[in-house]
């Protein structure tokens, strides 16, 4: 493998390219156009393993030219295609992509329908969909109805990984008996309610989302969720925690604390969390549902790790909670408490008292502004920056000279994988 590809790619082997805007300093979009049509064309004779194309949000590609390159990655027999962009100029995903019989990992973020498009919420799927290697599959601001969905599950028989960001959903059903983990992130429209079948589960992550809209049928066992909801005050109506009972890890957040009314309702008669290793919870006032909190320790006697995220309320809100006197925890194996907030509250105290008076050692208590994140946040992501190589990797690659004029390179690519507008 030649020095310049291997700067390209995360990996020792050719069947892996892996193309990231941040490694190519300066460069223009004609000139990292060109180095990619050479790169691929370099690779003719090679299967890919490994397409992975994750570009700047502030320089969008020519999609020609991103049309052009899945197309040589699906006829090269690709098994990992992960694309993420700023843009896509066409309303309907390509259908190319959709029939590789190779793939098993697909990843298409590409931020929506072109801003022209009224009639579409999202990205169109292809009335074809036939991916009988596909094992994971992640989708952004994609249009997910019934039939698409069912065509992935029906003709993906080792779907086990569904992930829809940022997506419009209009499903009444989500059956699969080989899903181990799902992710909805987004907003529902159409049904009322959608109902979740997939006894095997054990990963779930709901954000955007009513639990009011969610049903549960042959319920699954979760080892982890993550659960952020909005909307309607949960009602109690379909019973959330037997889904979180024997789970390892729980993240929990709640838009005007939903998920504490959930909690509030369920956890009285609620079972022990015998295996709850990880809890996480934010967008709570700590002090206004301290009631749900300590209730939630009490059914954690085996908790090592909890991160607890503090909402400020409004002066207008109402700061009283349940009484919680006389109630007491025991989690003897807690190592570490984080504690985030907004600097200028002065609620926090009271809530460290609280897990010190129970037996937690000061010293395990990590008591940290949002502010003070934010900074360290943004040190970091500044010195990876500096650290990224600064030479470019055209001037090491001895079989690619670029001149970097504007004019287009065009290969003559005997393979025959030439950019198809039937397919993409």
């Amino acid at each position: 493998m030649k020095s310049g590809d291997k700067k390209a790619m995360r990996g020792d082997s050719d069947q892996i390219i892996h193309l990231d805007y941040r490694d190519f300093g300066r460069w223009k979009v004609e000139k990292f156009a060109r180095y990619v049509d050479n790169l691929l064309l370099a690779r003719r004779n090679v299967d890919l393993h490994t397409f992975r194309l994750h570009w700047d949000p502030h320089v969008p590609l020519n999609c020609n030219d991103v049309r052009k390159w899945i197309r040589y990655a699906v006829n090269h027999k690709v098994k990992v295609l992960d694309v993420e962009l700023c843009m896509y100029d066409k309303t309907n995903l390509p259908p190319g992509i959709f029939t590789c019989r190779s793939l098993e990992d697909l990843n298409l973020q590409w931020s929506g329908a072109p801003f022209r498009d009224y009639e579409h919420k999202g990205l169109v799927l292809p009335d074809i969909i036939k991916l009988p290697s596909l094992r994971k599959l992640t989708l952004r601001d994609v249009e997910v109805h019934e039939l698409p969905l069912e065509s992935f599950i029906a003709r993906s028989p080792g779907l086990e990984d569904l992930h829809l960001i940022d997506s419009a959903v209009c499903l009444e059903h989500i059956k699969s008996k080989a899903l181990r983990r799902l992710t909805i992130d987004g907003s529902m429209y159409g049904p009322d309610r959608m109902t979740i079948s997939a006894p095997n589960l054990i990963s779930f992550e709901c954000t955007g989302f009513s639990l009011e809209d969610i049903v549960w049928r042959d319920q699954p066992s979760l080892e982890s969720a993550h659960i952020d909801t909005c909307g309607r005050t949960f009602g109690g109506e379909s019973r959330f925690t037997g889904v979180l009972v024997h789970a390892k890890k729980l993240a929990l957040f709640g838009c005007d604390i939903k998920v504490c009314v959930m909690l509030e309702n369920e956890l009285p008669t609620c079972s022990v969390f015998e295996n709850l290793v990880t809890l996480e919870i934010g967008e709570w006032h700590l002090t206004k549902d301290f009631y749900v909190l300590l209730h939630f320790l009490q059914l954690s006697p085996r908790l090592e790790e909890l991160t607890l995220m503090h909402k400020q309320l409004d002066e207008a809100e109402e700061t009283e909670g349940m009484p919680t006197d006389g109630m007491t925890f025991q989690c003897p194996l807690l190592k570490s408490v984080t504690i985030q907030y907004s600097e200028g509250d002065d609620g926090i105290d009271k809530l460290v008292d609280v897990l010190v008076a129970n037996g937690i050692s000061s010293d395990k208590i990590s008591v940290t502004s949002y502010e003070d994140i934010k900074k360290r946040a943004f040190a970091e992501e500044a010195r990876a920056e500096e650290e990224r190589p600064k030479k470019k990797r055209a001037k090491k690659n001895p079989d690619w000279e670029d001149d970097d004029s504007d004019e287009q390179s065009n290969p003559d690519d005997p393979s025959g994988d030439e950019y198809d507008p039937d397919d993409f």
